[in-house]
């Protein structure tokens, strides 16, 4: 990856329907060499797939929260396949330290927090404890690293 494929990824991380001729203008290249290392960027597996990030609050989607989720390990049940499945949850992180997972899930309100962790989470065998934290302010956000 030299300056311009960094060039060229931090306009997309900046609008991803960004169009190949407005690149090509701002990054001073010609729209096939635009066109050929976005080609190359994607087939390395560099750009892992593009996306939107809609507006939550106009969603109705109210609550952040993360929870950390303990399982019981003797009980052999596919308990992360299960987790991932759950809409709600937007990330889940095997982790070191106490707990095993980290998730962040969000949800429309408390009452839908609380149907997620006890008839969903809660209620799978494997799960032996869970602790909630709830995201009052996000001060900063992002999906992806700093590029260079």
């Amino acid at each position: 990856m030299d300056a311009f494929d960094s060039k060229i990824l931090k306009l997309l991380l900046n609008n991803s329907r960004i169009t190949g001729a407005e690149i090509a203008r701002k990054v001073n290249l010609s729209l096939p060499a635009v066109t050929e290392r976005l080609r190359k960027l994607a087939k390395s597996g560099l750009i892992d797939k593009y996306t939107i990030k809609l507006n939550r609050e106009k969603l109705g989607v109210h609550v952040t929260a993360f929870i950390n989720v303990w399982i019981d390990h003797t009980k052999r049940t596919n308990v992360k396949e299960q987790i991932v499945a759950m809409g709600e949850v937007l990330e889940c992180h095997h982790v070191a330290g106490d707990c095993d997972l980290l998730l962040k899930i969000m949800v429309k309100d408390t009452a839908e927090l609380e149907d997620l962790l006890v008839n969903k989470i809660k209620a799978l065998k494997a799960v032996t404890r869970t602790s909630t934290t709830i995201i009052l302010s996000t001060y900063k956000e992002e999906i992806n690293p700093k590029i260079a």
